[in-house]
């Protein structure tokens, strides 16, 4: 999941504005019961349309760094950094602990954010969650103790339930970097990767190239139940539905019985589209038994979530020709690249989360204003540009994402339909 970045000038107050789009949908109220049917996203160069905030290309971050010496120097036609209000952020992550290894390569992250955006007036502190939610709990009492005016993090959803209330008591706002979308709301957004629009995307898609008739074989998980959900209010046909318990190993007798109820006498199925949401190796076994049954990828096309997004499943035959949603892999290239030149080993798929999160964050304190992260400013509608491509957080706290729709094949996930770059209509 990763970025974009395209620049306008916008009012003074403001400082700087920047670029890019999406298609939008979401969810609500902990469900799917808000979520509405997505709009489609364009593809424009409108400055009244592209988000407010890009900082992806090269040129942009250079643009950014030199505005902020600017400001620094107090150059003509700028805000001098030294009279804007300071700002402080805190990051809650896992520095130590079973998960620190992942903290602190997120926090890398953020501090490549930090070089390549930061402003004068802006201070991002870590504080160590010990990879426990009473750790995360006491760190964001002590972040807002030390005068944060916005949480970045946790990682994990049970921390994201502890800091929750400590935050809220102190009106300071949270972006989660959880995917666990029952947390949002009240000043909490989730920058996680939600199944929502993924699903919407990638079934508009489908329908559009004549894979109308879906089926789905699928867990009982709360994710799931997401994603079919989804699919019903996408208006997908959906033809044919199998669940079964998370723990079960062996789907065998499940998939005959699958396979069987929906084929036709003439021995082709009720559906020409799957959709499996499940990724690593319960998608290879489930595949692999399905194929048993006669359902491979020459007679049907099997459909993904994010949960495909992994490049280990790239090399895996049986998956080529499969569809997901997903932002570009090709815009965050450019961050992966500069996060193993710097640090001599690979970025973790998590840290543009804490990338982008610290670049809104450090922008938004650029304004001036007393306080930059209001929930006007958090929730624009036109949205913000970031390493996994353009995003806005809903009222309910939900995000939206610009994704493309990607296929596997030869190796690699290759874009098929590419990422929109503008919202087309407000947020829910």
């Amino acid at each position: 999941m990763t970025g974009l970045y395209k620049k306008i000038l916008a009012p003074v107050q403001y400082l700087f504005v920047f670029a890019f789009v999406l298609l939008l949908s979401g969810c609500g109220g902990g469900t799917t019961a808000g979520w509405n049917a997505p709009a489609q996203g364009v593809v424009t160069n409108d400055p009244n349309s592209i988000p407010n905030m890009a900082w992806q290309t090269p040129g942009d971050r250079q643009d950014l760094m030199q505005q902020g010496k600017d400001m620094a120097a107090g150059r003509p036609g700028l805000v001098n950094a030294g009279a804007l209000p300071k700002v402080k952020v805190a990051i809650l992550l896992p520095m130590t602990g079973k998960n620190g290894d992942l903290g602190n390569a997120m926090f890398k992250a953020a501090q490549m954010a930090l070089f390549d955006i930061g402003a004068g007036n802006f201070e991002l502190v870590p504080k160590d969650t010990h990879s426990t939610s009473t750790g995360a709990a006491d760190a964001a009492r002590s972040a807002i103790a030390d005068g944060a005016k916005l949480l970045l993090g946790p990682i994990f959803a049970d921390d994201v339930r502890a800091v929750k209330p400590v935050a809220s008591a102190a009106n300071v706002p949270v972006v989660a970097f959880t995917t666990d979308w029952t947390i949002a709301g009240n000043d909490t957004y989730i920058m996680g990767f939600l199944p929502f629009a993924q699903v919407a995307r990638v079934t508009q898609y489908a329908q559009a190239k004549g894979y109308s008739r879906f089926a789905v074989f699928a867990p009982q998980t709360p994710y799931c139940d997401a994603v079919i959900s989804t699919l019903q209010r996408s208006n997908a046909q959906i033809t044919k539905l199998e669940r079964y318990a998370p723990s079960q190993v062996d789907v065998s007798t499940q998939a005959a019985a699958f396979a069987a109820a929906a084929k036709a006498p003439d021995g082709t199925f009720a559906f020409n589209s799957l959709v499996l949401p499940v990724g690593g190796e319960n998608l290879r076994s489930l595949i692999t038994v399905l194929s048993q049954q006669g359902i491979t990828a020459d007679n049907t096309k099997m459909i993904g979530t994010g949960l495909w997004d992994d490049a280990s499943l790239t090399n895996d035959p049986s998956i080529y020709g499969g569809w997901f949603a997903a932002p570009d892999p090709q815009q965050r290239r450019d961050f992966e690249k500069r996060y193993q030149d710097n640090y001599g080993t690979a970025a973790p798929r998590l840290s543009t989360l804490a990338y982008d999160s610290t670049a809104l964050a450090a922008v938004l304190a650029r304004s001036g204003d007393a306080n930059p992260f209001s929930r006007d400013r958090m929730t624009n509608a036109r949205g913000f540009a970031g390493i996994d491509g353009i995003f806005r957080f809903r009222p309910d706290g939900l995000s939206e994402r610009g994704l493309a729709v990607l296929e596997i094949q030869g190796g690699k996930a290759r874009v098929i339909d590419p990422a929109p770059t503008a919202f087309l209509s407000s947020g829910s």
